[in-house]
């Protein structure tokens, strides 16, 4: 299973970066960087496994095949955006 969104951007921040900057210091688009969580996109995924010192196919199981090679073409469910919990409450 791929890290959360969520989990990156901790790893990120807990080495005192952060995905703007990140995109900033290895001279790809800040959006390229932060769709990169969620859709593929080798250069975003390479920039951010190589600061994480993490390799990218661990940190994106669904993106690439065990030996680290990238999956060619894409799964068709890693384009697919994924539902949002929703949180509900009572109200009183």
């Amino acid at each position: 299973m791929d890290w959360h969104p969520e989990d990156i951007k901790a790893a990120i921040r807990k080495r005192g970066c952060t995905l703007t900057a990140l995109g900033r210091e290895r001279g790809i688009d800040v959006r390229l960087i932060s769709l990169a969580l969620s859709y593929p996109h080798k250069a975003a995924e390479a920039a951010i496994a190589t600061f994480l010192s993490v390799p990218a196919h661990l940190i994106w199981p669904s993106r690439y095949f065990a030996d680290g090679s990238r999956k060619r073409p894409q799964p068709v469910e890693n384009y697919v955006r994924k539902p949002r919990a929703i949180v509900t409450g009572a109200v009183a």
